[in-house]
């Protein structure tokens, strides 16, 4: 999904925006072309700021990902700063996290076709100079902010909305040259993370499931309450075995955290097949005691299966 604005007849880029599907967090790109040999660092005051010379050209494009467990990384210069929000699940009240402040309209990147999932914002042809974005976290039932102009809302239950903050804006920090895109980012709102990320990737994994036995239920007869109480006893009875997916891989959800990374044991039909376990990369070792992922092996065949296969049972099996 991209963010973009169009004043007259020219449509300029502002962000991408994407969601990922295993948890929910959501990753915020704010896009430009090239890059930059050198750029201004320093806190939300000015204190200090100075310019940083790059030992190696870095992208203008910085992104900032809002993960559902609370933990906002922004990756913006050398060392990724982070914030403390409540878990995207939590959320009852709208949370800054980010401005964005860009000189003028003719700095962003131009768009010649746009797309039909595009968000395009239309600007007042009067705006001239500097103005700015400011980003949020909001609960899916948050009021419209004063000078909203977009939001997006995830799985039914929290989202991103974007307020414009108006021309001309005035850089506040005086070494900082007028020409300079900014990115401030807010004081940290809680001391650590909110919510393990095993345990935001269960919740998100119920809600989405929710939301599909809700979609499945709902072309029935049933009453309301009595499909509410039967999409409870089945998401409560877990997901159970999700694939293969396009690349053929499965995966298995728990409903709580092992102690330790279970090991998998898959019956099948036919016993030419052999489940293999897939080897966790550094970042899904965050959720290696909730998610197991695996890919099954044709032995007869001599090669990895990436269509439906009958399975018997299933055997996650940590023990203590």
């Amino acid at each position: 999904m991209r963010l973009l604005v169009k004043q007259n007849s020219s449509v300029r880029r502002v962000a991408n925006v994407e969601i990922t599907q295993h948890d929910g967090s959501i990753i915020l790109s704010l896009v430009r072309s090239g890059t930059n040999q050198c750029g201004w660092s320093g806190d939300s005051t000015g204190n200090g700021f100075e310019m940083v010379h790059y030992a190696e050209p870095k992208s203008k494009t910085k992104r900032i990902t809002i993960h559902a467990s609370g933990r906002v990384n922004y990756h913006i210069d050398a060392n990724p700063g982070i914030n403390f929000i409540p878990c995207l699940l939590d959320l009852v009240d709208a949370v800054p996290i980010a401005v964005y402040l860009v000189p003028e309209i003719a700095a962003l990147d131009s768009v010649d076709d746009t797309q039909s999932d595009d968000h395009v914002i239309n600007l007042d042809a009067r705006l001239i100079g500097s103005f700015g974005f400011k980003f949020y976290a909001i609960p899916f039932n948050m009021t419209p902010l004063a000078n909203e102009i977009w939001r997006f809302i995830v799985e039914g239950h929290y989202g991103l909305a974007c307020v414009l903050l108006p021309s001309p804006l005035t850089l506040p920090w005086p070494r900082v040259p007028l020409k300079s895109f900014s990115i401030v980012r807010p004081s940290s709102l809680l001391p650590q993370q909110a919510t393990l990320e095993d345990q935001a990737f269960i919740r998100f994994q119920a809600l989405m499931h929710m939301n599909q036995v809700r979609k499945m239920l709902a072309s029935s007869e049933i009453k309301d309450q009595e499909l509410e109480e039967i999409a409870d006893a089945i998401v409560r009875n877990g997901r159970g075995i999700q694939g293969p997916n396009n690349i053929g891989i499965w995966e298995v959800v728990c409903n709580v955290p092992m102690r330790t990374r279970p090991e998998l044991i898959v019956n099948f039909s036919d016993t030419r097949y052999h489940a293999q376990m897939i080897d966790m990369t550094p970042l899904d070792k965050r959720l290696d005691k909730v998610r197991v992922r695996f890919k099954v092996y044709d032995q007869q065949a001599t090669r990895w299966v990436k269509h439906p296969v009958e399975i018997l049972r299933v055997f996650l099996n940590a023990e203590l």
